[in-house]
């Protein structure tokens, strides 16, 4: 099997302390959305056993540029904006092509 040209995308964001709850509001608020936009076959959001203020999403889309896409998006932006107050550090977020798929 060739590499696919889906992308998983894992985006992690770091609450400030006594925010965690505000993070997770957030972020479930554009979940419907997000899974809604052209492209988007997963999303789903994680919280860290070790540290519940951490919370990682996993994404896979159609394209890196159907993920761009989204990224360009209302919602995306305006989460962006809410989450400033919130996290703790800037969001990370790592694409990556699928080499091996069952």
């Amino acid at each position: 099997m060739g590499i696919s040209s889906d992308v998983i995308v894992i985006a992690t964001a770091k609450a400030k302390p006594g925010k965690e709850k505000e993070l997770q509001q957030a972020l479930r608020a554009v979940a419907a959305p997000t899974r809604s936009q052209p492209g988007c076959i997963v999303f789903n959001l994680h919280r860290s056993v070790d540290d519940p203020g951490v919370i990682m999403g996993f994404e896979r889309w159609a394209s890196k540029e159907e993920h761009d896409r989204h990224m360009e998006g209302a919602h995306f932006q305006k989460l962006m904006v809410a989450m400033a107050d919130i996290v703790a550090e800037p969001p990370k977020i790592a694409w990556y092509q699928i080499m091996d798929e069952k």
